[in-house]
């Protein structure tokens, strides 16, 4: 059974990245900084200007907020793109950062440009991760990898146990649709099966729901699908009415939280890329 396991998570290689201590941030006022381990190549973006990215079945939408970590929307479907004001056919797959021989001008529009860019994105249900380290581990926890089981190098993948679990957040399923009249929105948003169930009375329907969802060519189309067969709530004020647990209040929540993240800081990428340097060299000798 043990070696079952072992195979089960050495076969996601090169595996990307885990963390340290599992101290609650909002309990801790000096969380930890969670070590990166990961393979010998760096895994990471170094320079945060990855836009979208494309698998054979998903496309997953990227920003990149001044206050930290990384903002994803995965599951990107046409809809979302159009509602980014991005092209789903031609959609960019890097986002413009200015030359180091940039103005100071320069580089300050384009980070306020991207923190629009992301506060737009949260409307449409993403997720704002401490760090694209954190993003990994924990999409690589749904894809069926075992936490916190083996602490060894094999075949140059590092696995370390004792790091914090997906949270509520990280692991909820939440879909967003916007009425084209500009009254309110759409919500639904379910707990899921992987890394344990919270809520057993609100699962995510099977796939073949989710799946029909996918072929909503307009957002009204969506909203529809979504008040129909998902049980989605309608928000007229999301400000004032929205209790759940999406990302939708993150903004205002991350920059009074002074850095703090889900389970830790909020890293910029060149922090994740100095810590995933200075893990893999404790831990390769």
């Amino acid at each position: 059974m043990i070696a079952a396991l072992l195979n089960s998570i050495l076969q996601f290689a090169p595996l990307l990245s885990v963390f340290g201590t599992g101290s609650n941030p909002l309990q801790d006022s000096n969380p930890p900084l969670h070590e990166h381990v990961c393979g010998m190549a760096c895994p990471y973006d170094p320079i945060g200007d990855t836009r979208t990215v494309f698998t054979d079945d998903d496309a997953s939408i990227y920003a990149w907020p001044s206050l930290g970590g990384v903002i994803i929307l995965n599951g990107a479907e046409a809809v979302d793109f159009e509602f980014l004001d991005l092209d789903p056919l031609d959609p960019p797959l890097r986002r413009y950062i200015p030359p180091h021989t940039a103005s100071q001008e320069e580089r300050q529009k384009a980070s306020e440009n991207e923190d629009i860019f992301c506060q737009k994105i949260l409307l449409l249900g993403a997720k704002w991760w401490d760090s694209e380290a954190r993003y990994n581990i924990v999409s690589e926890v749904e894809r069926g990898a075992v936490l916190g089981l083996v602490n060894r190098r094999v075949d140059h993948v590092f696995v370390v146990e004792d790091h914090p679990p997906p949270t509520i957040r990280e692991k909820r399923w939440v879909k967003v649709g916007w009425p084209s009249d500009g009254e309110g929105a759409w919500i639904a948003e379910f707990d899921t099966t992987w890394a344990g169930v919270e809520e057993e009375e609100n699962l995510l329907p099977y796939d073949e729901e989710t799946g029909q969802l996918r072929m909503a060519r307009t957002m009204d189309e969506r909203c529809e699908m979504l008040r129909a067969r998902f049980r989605a709530r309608f928000y007229r004020d999301l400000d004032r009415e929205y209790n759940g647990y999406g990302f939708f209040h993150a903004w205002g929540d991350k920059a009074r939280m002074m850095g703090r993240g889900e389970v830790g800081r909020l890293l910029s990428p060149k922090e994740t890329i100095e810590l995933w340097s200075r893990a893999r060299m404790g831990t390769s000798e």
